[in-house]
């Protein structure tokens, strides 16, 4: 057992850390989450304390060791063991000190805004047999998952919390609950792309351990096969051999890598979620078994690369980017066109939400090819093609209706061709397929492949 301990905490030698960061210490991973922990508890108001200064001090204090803390995390640290959890440190340091920032100093100062609690309430609603293959329930969990609903269909309300906790057992529970939850669900800290419809399902443990196995386990295992054979094939390198890299590989086989690299994420945070749901479902009614669907839509219902990104993959960054982000490019696009605040800016929006995010994954890539940065661009290259695609498509989409509507048709269905739906599959894979080679491209350079691959 000992032996095997050790076989799995080896140092890797492909590993490429940052140069001069040591291996992560037990009390570096737990401090910023406790002292972030602590800080929440003194977050919400207290009544009879509006003139107490001292609780702000220490909140404040804690919150901002709790950030830098968290932002040093990746900096100073690594996984000596993993090259994944390497670059999740560095996901998990960005995240929490950004989250901090949030929470203790924008919300509050900047909005005027603490997050509430928001309950969700499901009313059972009857489905006709076969019902749940239609379109009003394409967003649901079980079409996603091939499942069959076990009178589970239910539409959700929310209704959020007039006040605050008072007592510090629930307050503890309220710290607790906002933590854990990345995607802000169960609190007005969510936004829209969380929750797309009130027609949702409410899975049991049976539901998720039927997707496990019938779904999630048999993606996960046919794209392992593929990047095992692929990586053992063409990128294996002898101990004579110069590296072998990614753009060495034919143009298919790169295709083909990219999408097999997709489809194990997709089905890894599908198994994570699932696992981390089925054990806490003890806790029901906590808000703490609360687990909405990760993804919300079939992949082969998706027509655009707006699509994919707002139903199509998991929203767990979605406050991260929606803040730092989205709401920064429409202020910069309003502030250079001199639109108003009530005037959609959906270029600014578009752009400052991939470009966040090409930061976020990049600097995350740096953390693992050694802090070479020309190394670590391949995931901005990535979104930022992503950003493009977007534009393009919604500036294509409106002239081709405003074409359509110059032909005299006026409705929803006259709008729309036969031919749409195939056209929009057919880019939105060839865009994402082409621009994930560069996602591929930094992954392999990293090692990270390889680790996947278990080789």
């Amino acid at each position: 057992m000992e032996q095997l301990l050790n076989s799995l905490t080896a140092p890797r030698p492909d590993l490429k850390p940052i140069p001069g960061t040591v291996p992560l210490t037990p009390q570096a991973a737990v401090l910023p989450s406790l002292i972030y922990y602590f800080a929440l508890l003194l977050l919400p108001p207290f009544p009879g304390h509006g003139n107490d200064a001292l609780i702000p001090i220490v909140r404040s204090v804690l919150a901002a060791t709790s950030g830098f803390l968290f932002f040093r995390l990746p900096l100073v640290y690594h996984v000596p063991f993993s090259v994944g959890l390497t670059y999740q440190l560095a996901l998990v340091g960005l995240y929490g000190g950004f989250r901090v920032l949030d929470a203790f100093f924008i919300s509050p100062y900047l909005f005027h805004h603490i997050p509430r609690r928001v309950k969700y309430h499901h009313e059972p609603r009857t489905e006709t047999p076969g019902g749940w293959r239609n379109r009003a329930l394409s967003n649901s969990y079980f079409n996603l998952h091939f499942l069959q609903p076990r009178e589970a269909a239910v539409t959700e309300t929310a209704i959020t919390d007039k006040g605050y906790p008072e007592s510090w057992k629930d307050r503890a529970s309220w710290a607790l609950e906002l933590e854990l939850s990345m995607r802000g669900a169960g609190f007005t800290w969510t936004s829209a792309d969380v929750r797309h419809t009130k027609k949702t399902w409410t899975p049991s443990v049976g539901d998720r351990i039927h997707s496990i196995f019938l779904h999630v386990l048999p993606m996960l295992g046919i794209s392992f096969t593929i990047i095992r054979y692929i990586y053992a094939q063409h990128l294996q390198s002898s101990m004579t051999d110069a590296p072998k890299t990614f753009d060495s590989l034919a143009f298919h086989t790169q295709l083909t890598l990219t999408a097999a690299l997709g489809a194990f994420l997709m089905s890894a945070f599908s198994l994570g979620h699932s696992l981390f749901a089925i054990l806490l479902s003890p806790l029901s009614p906590s808000p703490l078994s609360y687990f909405p669907p990760l993804y919300t839509t079939r992949i082969y219902a998706l027509t655009s690369v707006r699509s994919f990104w707002s139903y199509g993959w998991h929203r767990l960054f979605s406050r991260l980017f929606l803040v730092y982000g989205v709401w920064p490019g429409e202020w910069l696009e309003r502030r250079l066109t001199g639109k108003g605040p009530e005037q959609p800016a959906d270029v600014g929006k578009v752009v400052g939400g991939f470009v966040s995010s090409a930061c976020v994954h990049s600097f995350a890539a740096w953390t693992v090819v050694g802090g070479e940065v020309r190394d670590a661009l391949g995931e901005a290259e990535f979104f930022t093609g992503c950003g493009v695609a977007v534009v393009v498509e919604e500036f294509v989409k409106m002239l081709v209706l405003r074409q359509r509507r110059r032909k005299g048709k006026d409705e929803d269905e006259e709008l729309q061709s036969w031919y749409d739906g195939i056209v929009g599959r057919i880019w939105w894979i060839a865009v994402l397929l082409y621009n994930g080679r560069h996602f591929a491209r930094g992954w392999v350079k990293a090692g990270l492949v390889k680790e996947m691959a278990a080789l």
